[in-house]
């Protein structure tokens, strides 16, 4: 018995080691999105980046550094192995050879420039830079979007990625054409066209300082004002008899029934006839289904007359059942 006792702690002792094993070996995994974001010093976790996806191989000769490009620096002589991020004011600060900046210049330039200037310190030595990872910067999307606001971009962000951004299209939106300003220049930008055809000369590469501007259609400038909402985090929550009641974004112009389709639609025991707002300072707006919804409403789709009275149980369903009693109860009366 003593044996077999000391057997059941041993078994309890060993699965309690091998779960021990298991979770620190999941805990120790490393986690690109959490390493990106987290506050240990970069050098350390450099290949736990989470890496940017690529239409092609960056051409050297084209891409232009700005402020949060990160390179690395390998040096032929010593084994120098250096891992730097240019400054917000455009410098990249370079071992042994001090500030470079590098605004307006290529990352081909840069890499000419580091190996003349090692060249005073090292005669025969040869330093090769590489890109590891994008810099990021804020793009300006306002007009006629979901939600107008600065949206995070890097050098590899098309146009497109920036307008979906910032929510996607409002309702009252001029689908057809939306405007890039870039250097106090505005030009014209037609979306479809690269959607259709795949012309990317509309579709275009974003870069630092860029603003996007999207046109309302058909609509004066007054009636614009009351299609673009500042409080656009506060969300419109969909409840009751709805395939899947949720909360969304609150998006200008819609109305109770947009945001119902947005929810799947009513069920069958839906009464889209009885929708009711809830809104933020405690009114209640009944037979709602068309009302234009505001940011922190809430539309509530109740039950139908037919299924509170009879359930489960469809209408023809019960008008037999019924009928069905009523013949039995006057065959009882025979």
């Amino acid at each position: 018995m003593k044996i077999r006792k000391n057997s059941h702690h041993f078994f309890y002792l060993y699965i309690l080691v091998i779960i021990n094993i298991a979770y620190t070996q999941s805990s120790n995994q490393l986690d690109a999105t959490q390493l990106d974001k987290s506050q240990q010093p970069i050098i350390y976790r450099e290949y736990g980046v989470k890496p940017l996806p690529l239409e092609s191989a960056i051409n050297p000769e084209e891409y232009y550094l700005g402020p949060g490009d990160r390179l690395r620096i390998l040096w032929s002589v010593e084994n120098i192995d250096n891992f730097v991020t240019i400054g917000p004011t455009g410098n990249l600060i370079v071992p042994e050879i001090g500030p470079i900046n590098v605004l307006g210049k290529t990352l081909a330039d840069v890499d000419r420039e580091i190996n003349e200037e090692i060249k005073q310190v090292y005669k025969s030595a040869k330093v090769s830079i590489d890109l590891i990872r994008f810099r990021q910067f804020k793009v300006l999307v306002y007009g006629a979007v979901n939600r107008p606001r600065y949206v995070k971009m890097a050098p590899v962000s098309r146009f497109n990625e920036a307008i979906n951004e910032a929510g996607g299209l409002q309702k009252y939106a001029d689908s057809d054409r939306a405007v890039l300003i870039r250097a106090n220049k505005s030009s014209n930008i037609f979306i479809k066209e690269f959607l259709l055809y795949g012309d990317v000369k509309n579709n275009p590469y974003l870069i630092d300082g860029d603003k996007i501007f999207v046109p309302f259609k058909g609509i004066n400038a007054e009636e614009q004002k009351k299609y673009m909402e500042y409080d656009n985090a506060n969300k419109v929550l969909v409840t009751g008899f709805v395939i899947n009641p949720t909360a969304h974004y609150f998006r200008p112009g819609y109305s109770a029934k947009d945001y119902i389709a947005l929810s799947g639609g009513s069920l069958d025991v839906g009464s889209s006839k009885r929708v009711r707002i809830l809104k933020k300072d405690g009114r209640i707006l009944k037979r709602a289904y068309n009302e234009t919804i505001e940011p922190g409403d809430i539309v509530d789709i109740p039950e139908t007359y037919g299924s509170i009275i009879f359930g489960n149980t469809g209408f023809v369903q019960a008008l037999t059942s019924i009928a069905t009693l009523m013949l039995a109860y006057q065959a009882t009366l025979r």
